[in-house]
């Protein structure tokens, strides 16, 4: 222990305080750069593009199981290559994708670009995280963790705010710029990565074997896991803002604000809890929490039609609450235990494998799940959500009872 320690606060002391600051600066321009379009993607696909609501939602479900059906091989490239290579090409394609929405002229130009997007948006966390954690110090990963996903959403609403100010301002156009500068954004990263100095982590890479990934079960049965309690995703984005129109009286202009608090909770909230999740076994507790919380979040959607606007703007504010701390404890534990499953000498590969349950969760299924089911069963579709969640909530305690989950 006494040797270990030695070598983390080496390592600490040394290159790893210069690097950890240029891998931040790196991602909030990075996600300063997706916020740019983020926040106004479906006005440019509907009022530029010229394309009905409907092409764009199937368009963004063809391009999301693309991104899935894209993960084993970039898992290869990243197994044989390393991480580091593979990123700053993903951020060039990226780049050139994002200019592609200007010459969008119809839904098979827009499905190209899209799946295109949808590949590299994939493909980016894990590559990063392989990256910056292998060069960490293992006592310093989830603070390192919380540090990124504070920086993320910082850059997320910085983008939006500048969206916002641009399109705010009525002129003609105001698309393009945002799109060159998110395009510019992610080679502007690109180039920080290429230039980054220091030593590699020193772990033997290997192509990892698509057969090798495939049968491993305990990725497998954590990936579909992940992508279980990562419904907070489109319970939040699609479900809730349907369900406050559709299901209840609160005015439209509440879902602004709601989102609000969901953005500042994030920042504020992220590196505090990490403590929750620096361990294995916490991280196992973090999950089912979270997935307790997202259930009793369900239920209180739920019960939102049945009361006045005040009570039910209150009670979908607890909701927003309770969805946001789900969060912030599933994507910390997530790093803990997919660094914990992933073995050294192909890691980059099944982290890039494991993020396709957020891909699965966000684009693929949650959609189709929240609008064919879930809204379409009204409050009888919240709560059984609530209790699949709820049975979800028991799963770490069964996997704490192994000899592999057991140990702190």
């Amino acid at each position: 222990m006494g040797t270990s320690t030695t070598l983390d606060r080496r390592r600490t002391g040394t290159g790893y305080r210069q690097f950890l600051p240029l891998v931040q600066g790196a991602t909030l321009i990075e996600w300063t750069g997706t916020g740019l379009f983020l926040a106004v993607s479906t006005i440019y696909f509907v009022k530029v593009a010229h394309l009905s609501t409907s092409s764009v939602g199937t368009g963004l479900t063809i391009g999301g199981a693309v991104a899935i059906a894209a993960a084993v091989p970039i898992a290869r490239l990243a197994g044989r290559f390393g991480p580091k290579p593979v990123l700053i090409g993903v951020m060039l394609l990226r780049a050139l994708a994002t200019v592609g929405y200007l010459w969008v002229d119809g839904w098979w130009s827009f499905l190209l670009v899209v799946a295109v997007i949808a590949v590299t948006e994939q493909s980016s966390p894990p590559l990063v995280q392989s990256y910056v954690g292998a060069r960490a110090p293992e006592s310093l990963r989830a603070k390192v963790m919380a540090v990124q996903r504070t920086v993320v959403n910082l850059g997320i609403s910085l983008g939006g705010l500048i969206a916002g100010v641009a399109l705010g301002s009525g002129a003609p156009g105001a698309f393009r710029p945002l799109l060159i500068g998110g395009a510019l954004a992610y080679v502007v990263v690109a180039v920080v990565y290429a230039t980054a100095q220091g030593e590699e982590a020193a772990t033997a890479v290997e192509s990892a074997r698509v057969a090798e990934l495939l049968k491993d079960r305990r990725l497998l049965g954590f990936t579909a896991y992940n992508a279980l309690v990562s419904l907070w995703m489109p319970v939040l984005n699609v479900a809730f803002p349907l369900w406050l129109v559709t299901g209840t009286d609160v005015p439209e202009r509440y879902v602004g604000i709601l989102y609000a608090v969901n953005t500042v909770l994030c920042i504020v909230l992220q590196y505090p809890l990490n403590r929750c999740y620096s361990t294995t076994r916490r991280a196992w507790y973090s999950y089912a929490t979270a997935a307790l919380l997202l259930s009793c979040g369900t239920l209180a959607f739920a019960a939102a039609p049945g009361l006045g606007t005040r009570e039910a703007l209150l009670v979908l504010g607890a909701a927003v609450v309770l969805l946001t701390f789900a969060e912030l404890l599933q994507v910390g534990a997530s790093w803990t235990l997919s660094f914990d499953l992933a073995p050294e000498r192909a890691r980059s590969a099944y982290l890039v494998l494991f993020n396709t349950s957020r891909t699965v969760a966000n684009r693929v299924v949650g959609p189709v799940l929240m609008t064919g089911v879930v809204l379409a069963l009204g409050t009888a579709g919240w709560v059984a959500l609530a209790c699949v969640l709820l049975l979800g909530a028991l799963v770490p305690f069964a996997m704490l009872r192994g000899p592999r989950g057991a140990g702190d």
